[in-house]
């Protein structure tokens, strides 16, 4: 499914042979949480699209998780899967499950500081996939992190042959068709920001944590730090608005509530429990120095309780995943 020229692993690139990070294993961890069952319709779609003769880029890939899955689904397919990512600690990860299996590869999206952006995909792909094309490129969980929604786009324009498939799905989606009940899953990290100072305030358990309450000055630095992790969460408009200014035709859009585990959503925030509870004991980045251990693990206390709090005692909530369908124009 390669070309003959293609190199599947940039084995010269430093990210390939890092040591693995926690944090990879930790982000990996949510293939197993059942509200990563936001990935089936997107599997779904896959089987009816891939065959023998397709490539398909999976577009800020991570860990190689919707890749994993759709492989347990048809493991006798022989596409190719280009898995495309900006983490070097995520796409190791990737590499380490996968590498083995010749229908992978692999490529890193760097930074490139004098334009104060990440490389776009038709900047690290070679000429041979170029003059080829790419059937079906997929985004999941990764399009709302996009700063450079409008120049991601146009990259993806420009390199998908005509008739491509574009398959884009995310949970941090303002979606006017929501159901009544149902949440955006990453505006709980601001929802329960109240609740754990109210926490801290009124238990003598976190009192370490009180002296950085009314520092208003810090508050804005966590606070721009937390949205650097969990961006504001845009409109369904602003992304159909992106996918036409860029040349795709939408084809469908539709949206899925999924039960989250908050014990599940508990642990997958514990992982980023800096930028979610920064002020909660500081972080390396603001404070210049990083909190102790034991520090670290009463903050993922209060982060545990306040999502407790946030959601009355109970043990999961509705969260709505939206999808959106494109194709790249024949002319």
């Amino acid at each position: 499914m390669w070309p003959k020229s293609f190199v599947r692993i940039p084995r010269e690139e430093q990210w390939v042979h890092s040591p693995i990070e926690e944090l990879a294993r930790s982000y990996d961890a949510v293939e197993n949480h059942g509200w990563y069952r936001n990935l089936d319709p997107v599997l779904d779609d896959l089987e009816e699209l891939v065959d023998a003769d397709s490539v398909v880029i999976d577009y800020s890939a991570g860990t190689g998780i919707l890749v994993e899955k759709f492989f347990k689904r048809m493991p006798e397919i022989q596409a190719g899967f280009l898995l495309v990512d900006a983490s070097p600690k995520f796409l190791r990860l990737a590499l380490e499950k996968l590498g083995a299996d010749g229908r992978t590869a692999y490529r890193l999206l760097e930074y490139v500081k004098d334009k104060k952006r990440l490389q776009q995909l038709d900047e690290v792909m070679p000429r041979t996939i170029r003059s080829d094309g790419v059937d079906v490129l997929c985004s999941t969980n990764a399009v709302h992190l996009y700063s450079n929604l409008d120049g991601t786009l146009e990259s993806w324009s420009r390199f998908l042959k005509p008739g491509a498939i574009v398959l884009l799905q995310s949970g941090n989606i303002a979606n006017p068709n929501a159901p009544d009940g149902s949440c955006i899953i990453d505006t709980t990290v601001e929802q329960l920001q109240p609740i754990a100072r109210s926490i801290v305030r009124d238990d003598n358990r976190y009192k370490c944590f009180r002296e950085r309450l009314d520092d208003e000055e810090r508050t804005a630095a966590y606070g721009e730090l937390r949205r650097k992790y969990f961006l504001p969460v845009r409109p369904l408009d602003h992304y159909l608005g992106a996918l036409r200014g860029a040349g795709f035709e939408v084809s469908k859009v539709y949206e899925r509530v999924m039960e989250a585990q908050v014990e599940e959503w508990t642990i997958f925030l514990s992982a980023y429990h800096d930028g979610v509870l920064g002020w909660a004991g500081g972080v390396q980045r603001i404070d210049g120095a990083s909190p102790s251990e034991e520090t670290v693990a009463l903050r993922q206390q209060l982060l545990r309780e306040s999502l407790v709090a946030l959601f009355n005692g109970q043990a999961s909530f509705p969260a709505c995943w939206t999808y959106i369908n494109c194709t790249q124009p024949l002319n």
